[in-house]
């Protein structure tokens, strides 16, 4: 009986042992199991507020993207981005709803994203309706500002998702010691179990390995993409200042001076040369370098030596020795691998030149995108500024005879009496005018009066010293400045042109228009007069009493016979 109640009692016992370890182990693992799903529900937070931010960043690379090239497959990157944040910010929403500083976080966090995608579709609005330099104008502190606090925003979040992180692996870490334990103590009653409890664990262990190399890889591609958003910043920075520059360019040297400078240093990978082709667009010649070459390049070529501006495109070869090059570029020595780009350059439909780049091998070359923006803009200030010196060329030419007209003579003969006052030299002036033009040009028609008139100019200008200034002052009257240049010599050359006017001979329609005569009129500073009007009305005044006495002659101002002026 005893034996009976003692096997009892050991089976009661063993029993109440195995159900306590079967509860133990039972609870043991409801605590894991829940200790777990709260650090994989952690990890899920975590990664999901890594992808809003990169997200955003793709939304960011995607608008940059569409500006630099205009392609219209950035703005599908940017779509995606745009529908899908606000799920996944709803999504983290749901996920931390347990959480109120996080969900006010969240909140913060949803706010900025909102108000930087905001920003991104206005850049984007402007590009489209108003082109790259206004979108350019409209990006803006406040963008970098709220990027900046978005990465603030993330950063605090994660570092409260770790700290939670921290106190949930530890309970984990808890519950199965709890687990180890009671298996351990439970080995003859409860292997079944522990062998259960054991493949619970390795599972939730690999599955957490599985995340944190998630996060690990997510974390990886986040610093990657914030490089390269910051190295197109600093692009984008760099081409604004570049553009800016360019336009405050007074000739074509600075230009090139500024872009060679810009280059070098958005591309120090690289040497490159611009060429520009002359007015006649037979040559074109090598007019700025930096970096060291690995290949030698022409120094004047013809057009059609470049790939580039035969084909109106970007010439790109990867490898010398394995692609067909430009002509003008020289093959690279034995071994060395090379990679070029010839990049055209034009503007309003006319050809400019082209920038060429090489670097080592294999290719293509990296940032080629930079290169041709650059490109874009030196083409159109180069363009502008052989617009602006045409403009004012014509603006102080006469078209008829190629000499100056009366704005810049008047402008000129003030500047030379003050640059001979504060030197005390002397100064003349030579009024000319041909005799009898109206009875030429009655006889010889427009036409023949046009190609004397041209005629005249040529003569003038082909005599002038390289200080003397001719100006057509109206109609068949001339105008001639002589700075440093008192009434004696004056007279000599006026007499000198008087003389090799009347001995010019001038072909129209197939044949020679008769000789002509002309009559000058002389006035010297500071003797006649100390200002530029004062000494053209007097030359003037001479030149009318020269046709007075019988035309064909050169006088000059005489206050008694002229009056007083």
């Amino acid at each position: 009986m005893q034996q009976r109640t003692r096997i009892k009692i050991a089976l009661t016992f063993s029993a109440l042992v195995f159900i306590a370890i079967g509860i133990g182990v039972f609870v043991g693992a409801r605590w894991f199991i829940a200790d777990a799903r709260l650090v994989a529900h952690t990890h899920e937070v975590i990664g999901r507020i890594d992808e809003i931010q990169s997200m955003v960043l793709d939304a960011e690379s995607a608008e940059r993207g569409y500006l630099l090239t205009g392609s219209q497959a950035y703005l599908v990157d940017y779509q995606m981005s745009l529908e899908r944040l606000p799920l996944v910010l709803a999504t983290l929403s749901r996920s931390i709803t347990d959480n109120p500083e996080q969900s006010q976080n969240t909140r913060k966090l949803e706010e900025l994203v909102g108000r930087r995608l905001g920003q991104i579709q206005h850049v984007v609005g402007i590009y489209d309706s108003q082109g790259l330099d206004a979108a350019r104008a409209a990006i803006n502190q406040n963008a970098f500002r709220t990027t900046s606090a978005i990465r603030e925003q993330v950063r605090l979040m994660v570092q409260a998702e770790h700290a939670l992180l921290v106190e949930r692996a530890a309970s984990s870490r808890r519950s199965a010691d709890l687990l180890l334990g009671l298996a351990f103590a439970g080995i003859p009653f409860g292997l079944a179990v522990v062998a259960s409890v054991y493949g619970i664990l390795l599972s939730e262990l690999r599955r957490r390995s599985r995340a944190e190399k998630r996060a690990a890889s997510a974390g990886q591609q986040l610093v990657t993409n914030l490089e390269q958003l910051e190295r197109s910043s600093a692009d984008l920075q760099t081409l604004g200042r570049y553009t800016g520059l360019l336009q405050s360019c007074a000739n074509p040297e600075e230009a090139l001076d500024i872009t060679a400078r810009t280059l070098k240093a958005l591309l120090p990978e690289a040497a490159g040369s611009v060429y520009l082709l002359r007015a006649s667009n037979d040559r074109a010649e090598n007019i700025v370098n930096w970096g060291t070459p690995l290949v030698e390049t022409s120094a004047f070529l013809v057009p059609s030596d470049c790939w580039a501006i035969r084909r109106g495109q970007p010439h790109l070869i990867d490898d010398l020795h394995r692609d067909a090059g430009c002509p003008h570029i020289a093959s690279p020595e034995e071994g060395l691998s090379v990679t070029t780009a010839c990049i055209p350059m034009s503007a309003q439909g006319v050809q400019i030149g082209f920038l060429f780049l090489c670097a080592a091998g294999p290719g293509p070359l990296p940032r080629l995108t930079v290169a041709e923006s650059a490109v874009e803009q030196l083409s159109l200030a180069l363009s502008n500024l052989r617009l602006r010196e045409s403009l004012r060329l014509q603006s102080i030419r006469d078209p008829l005879t190629g000499l100056y007209n009366r704005r810049y003579l008047e402008e000129s003969l003030a500047r030379e009496i003050a640059r001979c006052g504060r030197r005390d030299f002397p100064l003349s002036v030579l009024m000319l005018d041909v005799d009898h033009f109206k009875q030429f040009n009655d006889t010889h028609g427009h036409g023949g009066g046009d190609a004397l008139l041209a005629a005249v100019g040529q003569l003038l200008s082909s005599r002038l010293r390289g200080e003397d200034i001719a100006c057509r002052y109206g109609g068949e009257e001339f105008t001639v400045i002589l700075p440093e240049s008192d009434r004696a010599s004056a007279l000599r050359y006026a007499e000198e042109l008087r003389i090799a006017l009347s001995q010019m001979s001038v072909p129209f329609s197939g044949k020679t228009l008769p000789p002509i005569t002309v009559s000058l009129g002389v006035a010297t500073y500071p003797i006649d007069g100390v200002a530029g009007i004062t000494l053209l009305r007097k030359a003037d005044a001479a030149l009318y009493r020269a046709k007075r006495s019988g035309r064909n002659r050169v006088l000059p101002f005489d206050a008694n016979l002229d009056g007083a002026g």
